[in-house]
């Protein structure tokens, strides 16, 4: 471009710029005025005016999005939002609408739950008049899926009160029904109505309404369900707390069993009630009196009422709610009492009677032994459970005829069948027939009447405690010197062993024991007398705490010059526990030598004349102590 050109084209420019800059304003205003979108309305399919459906029904509602000549708009790129004149509908949330994918058109779901006449919107949130109007969309109830029962959340005993049910579909709606129902509830007393017809439509027919009314009160809420027995698994259920209902008497009751034994400490219970026998706290401030027989040994021993003033047999003082008063009779009777100064239901009468075993006064324990817990020799040991009955007056009692007694204890413990040694004295012998894994642990025995365990007024139950002794409960020790435990082949020796025990507990049917090598044991004896042989050793006599048993052993050693000689000595009872520990006892033998009664020295006697009495000596011995020779020794004659 020449020089020439190039001043021709900046001059039309200049002359130009004024019509663009004039053109300015009206450029913007067609960018206003001309539409981003070719949509000018939406369509909906599957929902139109003067529609009906059942609430709860989720519907598939397709929204297109349509142009001036009514065909779909594929580019369009706006935001849509429902909404509805229907309380609880659950309508979509805003879209916006993707070109790529929707090409226009999206199904979305829209549920009704409210039944009624409503209506439906679909609009752009850019444009307001691309839109969608469904008028008239008549939503009716749908199927009965449970009841709605009304109830009163707290009521009266004895009051009267309306139950109302109500059929409901899934949205809570009420709906039609036509069955049959049936009552429960979870209150102890209650008059509900019997099993009753309902038929039910909304607008049309009146509710369900039945009585109901609650007899026993109670602090926690009671639950009264309505069920349909027609097949339709229809319920519904309400809950209400039941008050107790205005004063209307006193009863009078007892925590004592029946017959009272005489010299207990008896309680009575005076308690304010409703016409409905539920306790009430609400009562007349009236001094209330309670009296026993006159003439009965009925005595007072205390009360839980604020007395303003007593006599012996009545007790005076102002109810509130609930009292308590105590009495003793050490006399067998009958005994009435009475209330006065509010209205009483009735009289009450304690029929009191001696001679009734109590665990409070009855004594159980082991004869054999004072100790708790008691030590029970495994296996050998035994125990003598004894219970002696008495009433709780101290007397003597027995257990009546149709009064069991038995005794129990903790495995391994094992007890007899019991035996009446005297009137109301009963014994059972307990034995440890084994030693229990644990044998730190502390076992019982416990006496049972009518298989219930006997327990003090404490609840503490009556019941004695044993030590299982699974160890040694003896002690054996050796009194023979150690340097006089010497022997030459085939001499007879002796050893004392000593047996005591510093435990309670009797030691019977012992066995000492003996383990012999080298030695061959002839007998044994204790204070001069021979003991008798058992189970492969001696049979101990009866040992007790302080009185020792020391035993003397016999025996003969053998010929062998090579042979260990010892035994070991122990103390087992007749099923082979052991009882003591195990003791070890070695001879030692003698230098060799030959006293030929020349008042010689074997130490002086030639070395020749040694070797052929060795040699006589072991020719003397059994065949099985000789030594082989070996190949290639000879003896000179």
């Amino acid at each position: 471009m020449n020089q020439a050109q190039s001043r021709r084209l900046r001059t039309n420019c200049l002359l130009l710029l004024p019509l663009l800059v004039a053109s300015t304003p009206l450029l913007s205003m067609a960018t206003t005025i001309l539409p981003a979108t070719a949509t000018t309305h939406f369509a909906l399919e599957g929902l139109t005016a003067g529609a009906s459906l059942p609430a709860g029904v989720a519907l598939n509602v397709t929204v297109k999005a349509m142009t001036a000549s009514g065909t779909v708009d594929p580019d369009y790129a706006g935001t849509i939002r429902f909404s509805s004149t229907a309380p609880r509908a659950l309508l979509p949330a805003d879209y916006t609408f993707n070109p790529s994918v929707d090409r226009g058109t999206k199904v979305f779901l829209v549920t009704f739950q409210s039944f009624g006449l409503w209506e439906l919107l679909v609009q752009d949130l850019s444009v307001p008049n691309i839109k969608s109007h469904v008028p008239s969309i008549t939503v009716t109830p749908g199927p009965p899926v449970s009841f709605l029962v009304t109830l009163e959340s707290v009521t009266v005993a004895g009051t009267a009160y309306t139950l109302q049910v109500i059929p409901v579909d899934e949205s809570g709606n009420r709906t039609g029904y036509n069955g049959r129902v049936h009552f429960e509830t979870t209150a102890l007393r209650a008059l509900l109505p019997p099993d009753s017809d309902i038929y039910f439509i909304p607008e049309e027919t009146p509710l369900p309404q039945f009585p109901v009314t609650f007899s026993s009160a109670a602090p926690d809420s009671k639950t009264l369900t309505v069920t349909d027995v027609t097949g339709q698994k229809i319920s519904g259920n309400a809950s209400t707390v039941v008050r107790a209902g205005p004063f209307a008497h006193v009863r009078l009751s007892t925590t004592a069993p029946d017959p009272a034994p005489t010299c207990s400490e008896t309680t009575l219970v005076l308690t304010a009630e409703d016409a409905w026998d539920n306790p009430v706290t609400d009562v007349p401030t009236t001094p209330v009196t309670l009296c026993a027989a006159s003439g009965s040994s009925a005595t007072f021993v205390r009360s839980t009422l604020e007395r303003s003033a007593y006599s012996t047999p009545c007790v005076t003082g102002i109810l509130a709610s609930t009292a308590q008063v105590v009495w003793k009779d050490t006399k067998q009777e009958d005994v009435e009492f009475t209330v006065s100064g509010l209205a009483a239901k009735a009289p009450l009468t304690l029929h009191f009677k001696a001679g009734i075993p109590s665990a409070q006064t009855s004594n159980f324990s082991f004869s054999e032994s004072t100790k708790e817990p008691a030590p029970l020799l495994f296996r050998s040991g035994q125990l003598t459970a004894q219970l002696t009955l008495r009433d709780q007056c101290g007397n003597p009692a027995t257990l009546p005829a149709d009064k069991r007694l038995s005794f129990a204890a903790n495995p391994p413990l094992v007890v007899t069948s019991p035996v009446e040694d005297a009137p109301g004295k009963w014994k059972t012998s307990v034995s440890l027939p084994e030693c229990p894994s644990d044998a730190s642990r502390i076992l019982a025995v416990w006496p049972l009447i009518n298989d219930e365990v006997l327990r003090k007024s404490s609840g503490e139950q009556v019941k004695r405690h044993v030590l299982p002794q699974c160890s040694t409960v003896a002690t054996l020790s050796v009194l023979t010197p150690a340097d006089s435990l010497v022997a030459e082949p085939g001499e007879m020796v002796e050893l004392e062993v000593q047996v005591s025990t510093e435990d309670d507990l009797t030691v019977t049917g012992g066995v000492l024991m003996l383990e012999p090598q080298g030695l061959t044991v002839i007998g044994a004896s204790t204070s001069g007398q021979a003991l008798p042989v058992k189970g492969g050793g001696f049979e101990l006599p009866e040992l007790r705490k302080g009185s020792p048993l020391t035993v003397k052993v016999t025996a003969q050693t053998t010929t062998q010059l090579d042979q260990t000689v010892s035994t070991k000595v122990w103390v087992v009872n007749p099923e082979g526990t052991l009882l003591t520990q195990m003791e070890r006892v070695d001879f030692k033998q003698k230098d060799l030598g030959v006293d030929v009664g020349c008042g010689c020295q074997t130490g002086g006697l030639p070395g020749q004349l040694v070797t052929w009495l060795a040699l006589l000596v072991v020719a003397s011995r059994p065949r099985g102590g000789l030594r082989r020779l070996r190949r290639g020794e000879r003896i000179d004659p």
